[in-house]
């Protein structure tokens, strides 16, 4: 039996005064995460564009265990200190794929 794939959603409310800065930090954060981690089959960032602010990313993981160590990594731990004075929400949710 083959591990089920996962993906991970998170949701980002951004002050608006940051919006610039965080774009560019998820942008990095992605684009190494896709480098550096084997186990993250991609990336997607989408910015709703009728609510200045809201970003929505989703990371598609090899399984369980790479999502759930998906923030444990160096990018992720980066990314997070990057953006934690200027994120007003954050919301994590993982999706198994069938």
């Amino acid at each position: 039996m083959s591990a089920q794939m996962k993906l991970v959603a998170t949701v980002f409310e951004v002050d608006p005064e940051h919006i610039a800065a965080f774009r560019a930090a998820v942008f990095a954060s992605a684009n190494e995460v896709e480098r550096a981690d084997p186990a993250c089959r991609g990336v997607a960032i989408a910015e709703d564009p009728e609510a200045p602010g809201f970003f929505l990313t989703s990371a598609l993981y090899a399984d369980d265990q790479a999502a759930a160590a998906h923030d444990r990594t160096a990018a992720g731990r980066a990314f997070e200190e990057a953006v934690r004075p200027f994120v007003k929400l954050k919301r994590v949710r993982l999706f198994d794929l069938g």
